[in-house]
């Protein structure tokens, strides 16, 4: 019997006894007391009254909580049927012609870009500083002042469960002779506000795949996520140059996970939708960013190569623990094989709370990015040299 019941029980046989010993002590006397019967009989029939109200009650608690996970369950499973039809006709699409199916899923896309429209706030921000860079070359930035260079970092991105490394995240650092560093943030920042981002993006690429190459002599499941500016997907001639770098690397493309903000989502043109399309068929993987829940179409991600979904330690914890909606959001996620990534964990309350939704997290709890030697991915260069 469950525990929450001994006490309903117990009143019941206290109840009882009463009314037993009010019998025995009216036997062992010799006296038949009317008043006292009644009284018996008035404390059994209280007792099993009141114990049958309580069962009600239960009882009706629980009908209410099963009506409503029936409800949950109805919900998840007509999503799930959803689900299952758009990826049937994904999987239709990949039988058709490359060109079709680009079409059909540039048309599936530009629905979606303007749902996310809708969600995207632009965030008010002073003038920065001027880029410390000049115009773009073709491929890479020009030259820049004396003694300041590009870095590559790598931070490390572990799996939640073990604690180990399974991925990394590519950083972009400009450092200046006197040891002073633009961080990646604020670099991508005034990049993209300097007309700089589909340069570094580019440069970023080529100093990411050698390096990336050597890592996964190692560990071939290891994935390198890089973040990529909206601007560079939006621009022809930019995405078409990130396009053949690609596939110049073509032997490391499926360790590329190109990671772009929720909110870019939103401010893509067709450009931008085919451009993603085409890294996808070369192999390449996609990532968003920062992302909000609210009106979040999976299906159409899944089309789009989407394949893991990165969120602020406090997007699903607030400090008591997830919400029924966000353990549902993470049931359906898993089903429809995304991969939930928590960001910019600093401490141990948000690693414990980042395992209970998140496969992945990154953040300066379990390790800070580290800078990459220049000749980092020269072993591998040589080798695939060799093997030409």
């Amino acid at each position: 019997m469950a525990r929450q019941y001994w006490p309903a029980v117990m009143g019941l046989a206290v109840f009882a006894l009463t009314a037993v010993a009010a019998a025995a002590f009216m036997v062992a006397s010799g006296k038949l007391d009317p008043i006292l019967c009644a009284g018996g009989l008035l404390l059994l029939a209280a007792g099993q009254v009141g114990f049958i109200l309580a069962a009600i009650a239960r009882v009706s608690r629980l009908e209410a909580w099963i009506s409503h996970h029936q409800e949950l369950i109805h919900s998840l499973s007509a999503r799930t049927e959803t689900a299952d039809g758009r990826l049937g006709a994904v999987e239709r699409k990949l039988d058709q012609p490359a060109d079709n199916r680009l079409s059909d899923i540039i048309a599936d896309m530009r629905a979606l870009r303007e749902s996310v429209r809708g969600l995207a706030k632009p965030k008010e921000a002073p003038p920065p500083p001027p880029l410390p860079l000049v115009q773009p070359a073709a491929v890479q930035p020009q030259a820049k002042p004396a003694n300041e260079h590009l870095e590559l970092l790598l931070e490390p991105v572990v799996e939640l469960a073990t604690g180990a490394t399974a991925h990394y995240r590519a950083l972009l650092d400009l450092t200046g002779g006197n040891g002073h560093a633009v961080r990646h943030d604020e670099l991508m920042l005034k990049a993209d506000q300097g007309g700089m981002r589909p340069a570094l993006d580019a440069h970023m690429v080529r100093l990411v795949a050698p390096v990336l190459r050597r890592l996964r002599l190692r560990n071939p499941a290891l994935r390198a996520f890089v973040p990529i500016g909206t601007a560079t997907l939006n621009s022809r001639e930019e995405s078409a140059r990130l396009l053949s770098i690609v596939e110049n690397e073509a032997d490391v493309a499926s360790g590329l996970v190109f990671e772009f903000h929720h909110e870019g989502l939103g401010r893509l043109d067709d450009t931008g939708i085919a451009a993603l399309a085409r890294l996808g068929r070369l192999g390449a993987t996609m990532a968003l960013s920062d992302v909000q829940v609210a009106g979040l179409d999976l299906a159409a991600l899944r089309q789009l190569g989407v394949r893991f979904l990165s969120f602020m330690p406090a997007a699903a914890d607030a400090g008591f623990g997830p919400s029924p909606a966000w353990r549902e959001f993470v049931q359906y996620a898993r089903a429809m094989q995304f991969q939930i990534v928590i960001c910019d964990i600093v401490t141990p309350q948000q690693a414990t709370a980042a395992t209970q939704i998140g496969r992945y997290g990154y953040g300066a709890f379990f390790a800070p990015p580290r800078k990459v030697r220049a000749d980092a991915g020269s072993t591998g260069l040589q080798r695939r040299s060799e093997a030409a």
